[in-house]
């Protein structure tokens, strides 16, 4: 074709786009949205890497030394230690090439009491300024009551140099969180990390060394690779200043020295720039598998949009069938009427998909104002990918709908007006929507198989998690490629129950455009089925979770009290006092106060029997009636006397049998209890009956093990603590000052509880407790309820957006639609038909195709989501019992916002096709 019919198409290409710009706006808007989230994910993901940065990179410079313990080092290693052995401090601190060092402990708590008190890290502070990272206002602190804090804090919580703070004595709390012994600290000092998001400003610096000495004593009998020293105050790593002026060399040297052979154990000495490298390669690895995340959601927008943007251009090919004839006729080629239209699709997609990008900016700008501790990203790329993946899918997504035109003759175009031919749905798409069908009822059967295996392991279950996942994937897919067989039927069955002149024109114009009405149900499919099977997932996983912890742990929760430096009388009193608040709380079902009852003594030896372990912990004396109400689901009882129930796992692990007897010691002697096997998998109390009890120990004023005679506390073995205990204490001499002398408030909450219900009891509970936590089952689901409801929540806001193109695409096909059948509206009109009539036909239209999509989506996604949940549930070390437990609420609420969704986007087309007369609807 010449240069000059080339150049005659393109101006009609552009005076087409001129005067049919109304048309496509709402097509624009939903290129615009999908753009706009593409460069938001690249703007949020740098946004998040730099903010990160920054709050990790402050306390930290090239010219910096560390040596790490072998897990701070490498997180991932779950068998390392956790801290720095004291052999290690001692190898550090007397190299002869090391000037100067600062031991960083690892240490949760409270500055403050009641509803002034905030969570903070606690660490010593150094003893001189050149090793710490921040200027100072003021001084360092010197003393155990002196403490350093950020600006930033000191600006939350209207504190000043000089300012004095009642808080839970610091030190005291390390052994024995709840204690109510407090002290008055001065602030010493603030120093300014420059940046409000930085990690370092919840940091507070404690002077002198009760703090450390405190911690070291706590962990000398505990295993370095124990859960239990992660919770303690730990020495993770240490800043070393070395002498002279070739760092590199000294590092090599100190590292050579603290070498142990095994990855597990040796501590690793690193610049300050090598380590802050390593944390942001892991932050970095983080971000990429959100990216990954976000990319899926943002490709399901993509797809929605790719409906409407289809819809739409077939609609529109379909009105121009005439005007593309006579450019046949008039010598135009087939490829250059398709370049002609894709030409279009061209200016649409880059101008709104650049309009849609470039509004991220403001947008992060406005973010960066309301939050100053988010470093905001304004990376140009975000603008780019974000104009080229949105134009390129506008374009490839009205390629069929250009090239179908143009299999109509121009003759027989010019002869049959705008009227197409009714398509019957294609035999390819049932085919392949039965074989992936097919396809995923395989795959989960054998998902299924794979979880089910007894002592299935990991290979196993993961596999089985993939294998539902492609399930899930093909059975979606298998709904999209059927829904043209299964969609018109379900409108002739909803549109039966609208027994009225207007809904059954409603169904014949529904039906009579089956590809259009095909590609508007799949768009609302799509995000109603993943919804759905979100929802539905959600739904059986916190119902089936939260049944299988409530058996997990019998002890709904648990408090335990040392005497807190106090007489064991008053920590007593306290302990009742507490017990009688809890008593009166909304789902609380029983509540014991279990006395201490001495300390027991045991061994643990490693499975090649090469090494042995000792250790102690605290045991309680609890009466049969008091045992049954808060622990119903244990079925032993020590009713023997000197008898001790022991967790199950420790009963094992040791290998104790009927011949076994272990020494027990109290304030009031010794003697030897046979261990009796827990029938719970996850009890870790050691119980007595209450006569066992007060030979150890008195029930009305416990004292310490601590307060033996000086002979009789060296004669205590040494090693690691009792498992998954805070009251698992190490022996006289390195012990817990409470050891033996720890009185616990027990707590059974009824059952079942919902996640509302569960969060706003141990919000109670602790509140009862003076603002301490108690610790058990229903901390543990309250965290898992927490992890569920913020990936929920973020799941659903980002399906949002694939419902906001859904409902523009109704709009656009409705709009469209009322545009193509003008003429046909208005001899309706003429006929007789009301402008209400003829409002509630274009709206029941849309309704039925909604109703019928939504109705396919609920019912795909419940399948989906079910079946993925159940095999997680199967794959989990616990084997949950899966709960079918649907949102049925939830499930009647998308139904409900599909068709006020249709109604809406229906709203606008009806009324401009009401309100046109019929006279100028025939003239149209």
């Amino acid at each position: 074709m010449s240069k000059r019919t080339n150049t005659s198409l393109n101006t009609v290409a552009r005076s087409n786009l001129r005067a049919s710009k109304g048309k496509y706006v709402l097509t624009g808007i939903g290129i615009a949205v999908a753009s706009f989230f593409i460069a938001a994910i690249i703007v949020l993901l740098g946004s998040l890497q730099g903010t990160i940065d920054a709050a990790i990179g402050d306390a930290l410079s090239e010219d910096d030394n560390v040596v790490l313990s072998a897990g701070t080092n490498n997180p991932n290693n779950y068998t390392a230690n956790h801290y720095l052995t004291p052999e290690n401090l001692d190898t550090i601190t007397n190299d002869p090439s090391v000037q100067r060092t600062w031991v960083i402990y690892d240490g949760q708590g409270k500055l403050g009491t009641g509803e002034n008190s905030a969570k903070v890290r606690y660490t010593p502070a150094p003893t001189d300024t050149e090793l710490f990272p921040f200027p100072i206002d003021g001084k360092l602190p010197g003393t155990d009551t002196e403490l350093l804090i950020s600006k930033e804090f000191a600006e939350k919580h209207n504190l000043h140099l000089g300012s004095t703070v009642t808080s839970p004595d610091v030190v005291a709390a390390i052994t024995n969180p709840n204690t109510g012994a407090t002290k008055e600290y001065t602030i010493a000092g603030i120093f300014d990390t420059g940046f409000s998001g930085s990690f370092s400003n919840d940091n507070v610096y404690i002077g002198g060394t009760s703090y450390q000495n405190a911690a070291d004593e706590a962990l000398k009998q505990l295993d370095p690779k124990s859960m239990e020293a992660a919770q303690l105050p730990h020495p993770s790593m240490t800043f070393v200043q070395f002498k002279g002026d070739d760092d590199a060399h000294a590092r090599t040297e100190l590292q050579k020295k603290l070498a142990t052979g095994d990855q597990n154990t040796e501590p690793v000495a690193k610049s300050g720039g090598e380590y802050l490298q390593d944390l942001k390669e892991e932050t970095s690895q983080f971000f990429a598998f959100i990216g990954v995340i976000l990319g899926a959601f943002a490709a399901l927008a993509l797809l929605v949009s790719s409906f409407v943007i289809s819809n739409t251009f077939a609609v529109l090919v379909g009105q121009r069938i005439r005007e593309l004839a006579l450019l046949r006729t008039l010598g135009a080629h087939g490829k250059s009427l398709v370049r002609m239209l894709l030409v279009e699709a061209l200016v649409v997609g880059v101008i709104f998909s650049a309009i849609g990008a470039a509004l991220v900016y403001p947008v992060a700008a406005l973010v960066g104002v309301l939050f100053k501790d988010f470093m905001v990203s304004y990376n140009p790329m975000a603008l780019i990918v974000g104009v080229v993946v949105c134009t390129l899918v506008t374009v490839v997504a009205s390629l069929a709908p250009a090239r179908s035109a143009l299999n109509i003759s121009p003759i027989s175009a010019l002869g049959e007006g705008t009227a197409r031919a009714v398509k019957k749905p294609s035999i390819a798409g049932l085919i392949l929507g039965l074989i992936a069908a097919a396809a995923g009822a395989a795959a989960v059967w054998q998902s299924l198989s794979l979880t089910s295996i007894p002592d299935a392991g990991v290979q196993q279950s993961s596999a089985g998690v993939l294998l539902v996942m492609v399930a899930a994937l093909l059975l979606g897919v298998a709904v999209f490629l059927l829904l043209p067989w299964l969609l018109p039927p379900l409108i002739r069955v909803f549109g039966s129950v609208i027994r009225s002149q207007t809904g059954n024109l409603a169904v014949a114009n529904a039906l009579r455009s089956p590809k259009r009405t095909v590609s508007t149900g799949r768009a609302v499919l799509v995000g109603v089925l993943v919804v759905s099977a979100v929802l539905s997932g959600y739904s059986i996983m916190t119902a089936s979770t939260a049944k299988s912890m409530d058996r997990a742990y019998p002890v709904s929760a648990t408090a335990t009290y040392g005497t807190g430096g106090g007489t064991g009388a008053e920590s007593l009193a306290k302990v009742h006092s507490v017990a009688d608040k809890v008593q009166g709380i909304k789902n609380v079902e029983s509540v014991a106060v279990a006395p201490a009852a001495g300390a027991l003594e045991y061994t643990l030896t490693s499975k090649d029997g090469s090494q042995s372990m000792s250790s102690t912990a605290s045991m309680v004396a609890l009466s049969q009636e008091d045992f049954a109400k808060v622990i119903p689901a244990e079925g032993k009882y020590p009713t023997e006397d000197n008898t001790v129930l022991v967790p199950e796992s420790l009963y094992k692990d040791a290998g104790f049998d009927d011949s076994t007897r272990l020494k027990a010691r109290g304030p009031l002697g010794e003697i030897e209890l046979k261990p009796i096997k827990s029938t719970s998998k996850i009890v870790n109390l050691y119980v007595v009956n209450p006569a066992t009890g007060a030979k150890l120990q008195n029930p009305d004023d416990p004292q310490p093990l601590t307060l033996q005679q000086p002979g009789e506390a060296g004669e205590q073995p040494q090693g690691s603590a009792a498992q998954g205990q805070r009251g698992a204490s190490a022996a006289p001499g390195g012990m817990n000052p409470s050891a033996g002398a720890e009185t616990m408030v027990l707590v059974h909450a009824k059952s079942p509880l919902t996640a509302t219900e569960n969060s706003a009891l141990q919000d109670q509970l602790n509140k009862a407790n003076d603002g301490n936590e108690f610790t058990g089952g229903l901390q543990q689901r309250g965290q898992l309820d927490q992890v569920l409801t913020v990936m929920l929540g973020i799941t659903l806001g980002l399906l949002a957006l694939a419902v906001v193109i859904s409902v523009i695409g109704v709009a656009n096909t409705m709009t469209l639609s009322v545009n193509e059948r003008r003429r046909e509206n208005a001899m309706l009109r003429a006929l007789g038909l009301s402008r209400k009539q003829l409002r509630r036909m274009i709206s029941a239209e849309a309704v039925l195709i909604t109703l019928g999509a939504v109705a396919l989506g609920i019912l795909g996604g419940v399948f989906i989501g079910s079946v993925s949940a159940k095999v997680v549930l199967a794959a989990t070390d616990q084997k949950v019992e899966f709960v079918p437990d649907l949102p049925y609420l939830g499930l009647a609420l998308i139904l409900l916002v599909g068709l006020a969704s249709a109604l809406v986007a229906s709203a606008l087309p009806a009324a401009r096709s009401a309100r046109m007369s019929p006279v100028e609807g025939l003239g149209s």
